[in-house]
C-alpha cells in the first residue's frame, strides 16, 4: 500500500482542528470542508472550503481534491458514502464503519452479533412505546435518540413518561430506553486501525460525566488489570467487525463490578486528548497515519499521570477567557462561547493522579471564569 499525503477533512470543529495541527507537524496536507467561515478549523487551514458536509456534491468535490477523505463527525448520510466509494474514492473510516457509528441502534446489534454485555435496551420508534418501555423499567429510564445525539443533547436522564412526552424529538426518531443504573465508573478505550488491520491501543482512560458531557478524563485509570484488558479486548473485536480506518473511540460502564459497552465513535473523541501530553504519539496523529497509510505511532503512556478537563462556557459574562494557567497545556478552539458549548481543553500532567486532577480542574475554572458569552 502507498502511503498518501493529502487528507480531506469532513467537518471544521475542534476535531478538524487538532488533526490540521498533528497534520503539520508530521508532513500531511489537509483540506476542511467546513460548515462556516468561523468554524475553528476553518480559521488556520489555508486550504478550507465553506460547504454542506451532508452535500454530496461538496462531498464529491473535497474527494476529488485529495488522496483520502476522514471525518471531524458523523453527521453524513453513509449512503452517500457508499455512493461515493462505488466511484472510486476512498474514505477512511468508510461507509460501512461510519453506518455503525452514526447509528446507536446498529451499534447495539453489532455487540450482540459479537456477544458482548450492553445494558437492557429496549428500542422504542414511538412516544407510546416510549412510555411503555419507561413503565417497564419502574417509571424513570434514560433516553437516547439513535442518531444524532452528542455531548448530552439527544439525551434525557430520569426520563419519565410525562418529560419524555415534553423531549421527544419531532422527526421521526427510534430511541433506546435503558434503566437507570447505579454506575461504578465510566471508562473509554482508543483503538488506532489502519487499513492494513494493523491496531494500537492507547492505555485505558476513566471519565467522568456531568449533565450527559464528558467533563474529565484521567489516566491511569486505576481498575483492576483484568477489566481493562477485558475492555481492549473487546475494543478490539469491534473495531475488526466493522472494518475502521482510524481511531474507534468505545466507551463503557462499569456497573456492579461488570463491563458494559455503551457507545462507538468512529473518529478522534473527547475522551482521547489526553493522548495529545500523556502518550508518545496522540489521537490526532495516529488518526492520520492510519487513514493515510502510514505506520502507527507508540501509544505508550510518557508521563506517570494525567488528567484532562474540558473547558465549558457558562451563563457567566465578562471579557473573554480567564487568566492563561502556565502550569497545564491549553488547548482552546476560537469558538465564540455560549452555555454548555465545549470552548477548550486543560491537560495536567503529574507525578500523581490527584495532583494533575486537582491542576486541570483548577485551570479549567479559571478559564471559565473569564468566558464570555455576550
Amino acid at each position: 500500500m502507498i502511503p498518501l499525503r493529502t487528507i480531506g477533512i469532513v467537518g471544521g470543529g475542534q476535531l478538524a482542528l487538532m488533526m490540521a495541527e498533528a497534520a503539520s507537524r508530521i508532513g500531511l496536507e489537509v483540506e476542511v470542508l467546513a460548515a462556516r467561515s468561523d468554524d475553528p478549523a476553518a480559521r488556520i487551514v489555508p486550504r478550507t472550503s465553506i460547504g454542506d458536509p451532508g452535500d454530496p456534491s461538496a462531498l464529491r468535490d473535497l474527494a476529488g481534491r485529495c488522496e483520502v477523505v476522514t471525518f471531524d463527525h458523523e453527521m453524513v448520510d453513509p449512503t452517500v458514502l457508499g455512493d461515493l466509494e462505488s466511484e472510486g474514492f476512498v474514505l477512511r473510516p468508510g461507509a460501512r464503519a461510519m453506518a455503525v457509528a452514526v447509528d446507536k441502534e446498529r451499534q447495539l446489534e453489532v455487540f450482540g452479533r459479537l456477544g458482548l454485555p450492553v445494558p437492557a435496551t429496549t428500542v422504542a420508534r414511538s412516544l407510546d412505546e416510549v412510555r411503555i418501555a419507561i413503565d417497564a423499567v419502574g417509571g424513570t429510564a434514560v433516553l437516547k435518540v439513535a442518531i444524532g445525539g452528542y455531548d448530552g443533547r439527544g439525551v434525557l436522564l430520569g426520563a419519565t413518561a410525562e418529560s419524555a412526552t415534553e423531549w421527544m424529538p419531532d422527526r421521526p426518531v427510534a430511541v433506546l430506553v435503558q434503566p437507570e443504573m447505579d454506575i461504578d465508573a465510566e471508562i473509554a478505550v482508543q483503538v488506532v486501525r489502519g487499513a492494513d488491520g494493523d491496531m494500537v491501543v492507547y492505555p485505558v482512560v476513566r471519565t467522568v460525566q456531568r449533565d450527559g458531557m464528558c467533563a474529565v478524563v484521567q489516566v491511569p485509570s486505576r481498575l483492576d488489570p483484568e477489566i481493562e484488558r477485558a475492555a481492549v479486548d473487546m475494543a478490539r473485536s469491534v473495531a475488526d467487525e466493522i472494518d475502521v480506518v482510524g481511531v474507534l473511540a468505545v466507551e463503557f460502564f462499569i456497573v456492579d463490578g461488570a463491563l458494559l459497552l455503551n457507545e462507538i465513535a468512529a473518529r478522534p473523541h473527547n475522551s482521547g486528548h489526553i493522548t495529545m501530553e500523556s502518550s508518545r504519539t496522540s489521537q490526532f496523529e495516529n488518526h492520520l497515519r492510519a487513514v493515510a497509510g502510514h505506520p502507527l505511532g507508540s501509544t505508550e503512556l510518557v508521563v506517570p499521570a494525567a488528567a484532562m478537563v474540558n473547558v465549558v462556557g457558562s451563563s457567566r459574562t465578562g471579557g473573554g477567557y480567564g487568566i492563561l494557567p502556565a502550569d497545564v497545556a491549553v488547548h482552546l478552539y476560537g469558538k465564540r462561547p455560549r452555555p454548555g458549548r465545549k470552548l477548550g481543553h486543560v491537560t495536567a500532567t503529574a507525578v500523581t493522579l490527584e495532583d494533575a486532577t486537582e491542576r486541570a480542574l483548577r485551570a479549567a475554572r479559571t478559564l471559565e471564569n473569564g468566558a464570555s458569552t455576550s
